[in-house]
């Protein structure tokens, strides 16, 4: 069973949260775990901010875009309301539940804020429905006394929040609200509360729910097994001879075996205007670009609409853009030719739902004029996104056409590997679930006879990410379909710093150790240029956050090849070094030689020395 637990946002390192102030003690509720210290009871008996009843109205700008409504509880969930949203609003405050405090707070009490929520419907990438909650003023500038975000899954999980107050606020001045105007979602909350245990208790008295998921422990047993994959699987033996002049062996020689570049494909999406332009942030993003990957996707430049509406300008910017990726060492990738839902293309397609024959003609048209236009030019290409969400089209003309669609792909440019691209191989299990769903579109294409050349799997994660020996079964089951794996659209996206960093580096880990997994590639690095900014590797500023540290220390420090070796006796040397692009270079008073070559597998060279 998943262990989902939801971290405090009072933004304490670990050390701080768990306090010595007394006895720690740990306790689980479900999927929750709950952890606090042990200190003596305060004599203020503690103050109940909110009433016990169901609250019944939503607020916000776009508050008709939300449902609420009772729902029956248990033993354990109490005053259940469910809240469905029905459109994602510009803010997750334009759909929001506001609840007045019944009581005073004032500087300086302690207060505790907790609820309990699951996930029923969601369409989001990770699956999983998120909730912000704030405790703030009730009107003028509606001031922040605490804020916080958690994600669900269709498990119930406990949130508490304790924290200190930092302003007077009376009776009804103050408010509880929870934000819902993220994805479409249905999510039921229980047990929401908020207590006031006044000015002398210390808030670590009081449970606080963290995050983790199963394999997180330094010692699971995941981990050895995964460094034995990745030494087996992505590295190789490459045995140097050195010689002289006249062919004979030259012991006691140094030799220098360096890796330039990962054979396991890193990447990022791209925009761009952002490699075109003029200003310090675009140069920087050019610099950390060229520097930290090898591969780049088109984020949304190569979509219907903007491929349409931008004309021959937009079509001569790509075009520049991929020379510019050529020429500075990156290989060049396209999404997406169809994403088969009227909201994700021209609002004139919608018209032809009852003209089977011209919808299809024109989907086609579509792929074989972009194709065309870009035949030769790109390494990669999502041919179709997202089709376990997105039908309607293949309602209408059946999944068969999305075979159609490859082939044509294939028949414009057919030194492209062309890909299926989704989001949801990890999550569910069983007949009917999402994962299993995504594997028949798969296995309906192959036998199809489809030229599809690899499947992506985009890889975005909230909250409530699946454990390593999770995504490890699922790799497996995929990889039986004979069809390289790449992670396409890799982020965390979470309030909680430290479980962003652990997940980080636990799910590259897994992956890199998984021999169906050709590549990682991340849905953007920059906050300035992000479609979820908290999950970027740089902040605005280009400062480097924690995660994209990960990122940097595994690829280029723990999983790199620099070392220097002496020949032995015969004039060898033999080094096992990660796979990619490899520079040799060997030195003996003052001879010197090398070579670059790609190391693919077990390899031998020799060099002489002059």
């Amino acid at each position: 069973m998943r262990r989902d637990v939801a971290r405090s946002c009072d933004g304490r390192s670990e050390d701080e949260r768990l306090t010595s102030s007394g006895m720690e003690r740990i306790r689980a509720f479900g999927t929750i775990l709950l952890v606090w210290a042990v200190a003596e009871a305060s004599s203020a008996a503690p103050v109940t901010l909110l009433a016990r009843t169901p609250p019944t109205g939503l607020a916000g700008a776009a508050s008709s875009a939300g449902r609420i409504e009772p729902v029956a509880g248990d033993d354990r969930h109490q005053f259940v309301f469910r809240v469905t949203t029905s459109r994602k609003p510009p803010y997750p405050w334009n759909v929001s539940l506001p609840v007045r405090t019944a009581g005073a707070i004032r500087a300086g009490d302690t207060l505790q804020f907790t609820y309990s929520a699951r996930r029923i419907t969601s369409s989001h990438e990770t699956g999983e429905a998120q909730v912000d909650a704030v405790v703030e003023e009730s009107g003028g500038e509606h001031r922040k006394l605490m804020e916080c975000s958690h994600s669900f899954s269709d498990e119930w999980a406990d949130v508490s929040v304790p924290f200190r107050a930092d302003k007077d606020a009376a009776a009804g001045e103050a408010q509880v609200a929870l934000r819902f105007g993220f994805a479409p979602q249905t999510v039921e909350v229980a047990n929401l509360a908020l207590v006031n245990h006044g000015p002398d208790v210390d808030p670590a008295t009081f449970p606080r729910t963290i995050r983790r998921y199963p394999g997180f422990e330094a010692d699971a047993a995941w981990r050895a097994t995964a460094r034995e994959r990745i030494d087996r699987i992505r590295k190789a033996d490459l045995t140097v001879t050195v010689v002289d002049a006249d062919a004979r062996p030259v012991p006691n020689a140094r030799v220098r075996v360096r890796l330039e570049r990962h054979a396991f494909a890193l990447g990022t999406c791209i925009k761009a205007p952002r490699i075109l332009g003029t200003t310090p942030d675009d140069a920087r993003y050019r610099e950390t670009l060229e520097r930290h990957f090898t591969k780049a996707v088109f984020e949304d430049d190569l979509k219907w609409d903007p491929w349409e509406q931008g004309g021959d300008v937009h079509r001569q910017r790509v075009l520049e853009t991929i020379r510019w990726l050529r020429d500075h060492g990156l290989s060049p990738r396209g999404h997406v030719m169809v994403w088969p839902s009227w909201g994700r293309m021209p609002a004139r397609m919608q018209s032809l739902a009852n003209d089977p024959p011209a919808l299809r003609r024109a989907i086609e048209e579509r792929v074989e004029g972009q194709t065309r236009a870009l035949a030769g030019l790109l390494d990669e290409w999502d041919v179709v996104n997202e089709n376990y969400a997105h039908t309607d089209v293949t309602d209408i003309l059946g999944r068969s056409a999305m075979a159609d669609w490859f082939r044509i792909a294939s028949r414009e440019t057919p030194s492209t590997r062309l890909f299926y691209n989704d989001y949801v191989m990890f999550q569910g299990e069983g007949p009917g679930s999402p994962s299993d769903t995504l594997f028949t579109i798969l296995t309906q294409l192959k036998r199809a006879n489809a030229p599809i050349g690899g499947i992506g799997e985009q890889a975005h994660f909230g909250g409530n990410p699946p454990g390593p020996e999770a995504v490890l079964a699922k790799l497996d089951r995929f990889a039986a379909l004979e069809l390289p794996i790449q992670i396409t659209e890799f982020d965390v996206d979470t309030a909680d710093r430290e479980l962003q960093v652990a997940y980080t580096r636990d799910f590259l880990t897994t992956v890199f150790s998984h021999p169906a997994i050709t590549g990682v590639i991340c849905w953007g690095f920059w906050e300035g240029s992000h479609w979820k900014p908290r999950a970027a590797f740089w902040d605005r500023s280009w400062n480097l956050r924690p995660n994209g540290q990960v990122w940097l220390n595994l690829f280029e420090r723990e999983w790199t090849t620099d070392e220097t070796v002496t020949t032995d006796a015969a004039g060898q040397s033999t080094i096992r070094a990660f796979k990619g692009r490899i520079r040799v270079e060997a030195d003996a008073n003052g001879r010197i030689d090398g070579a670059t070559l790609p190391l693919d597998g077990d390899e031998n060279l020799t060099l002489r020395l002059r």
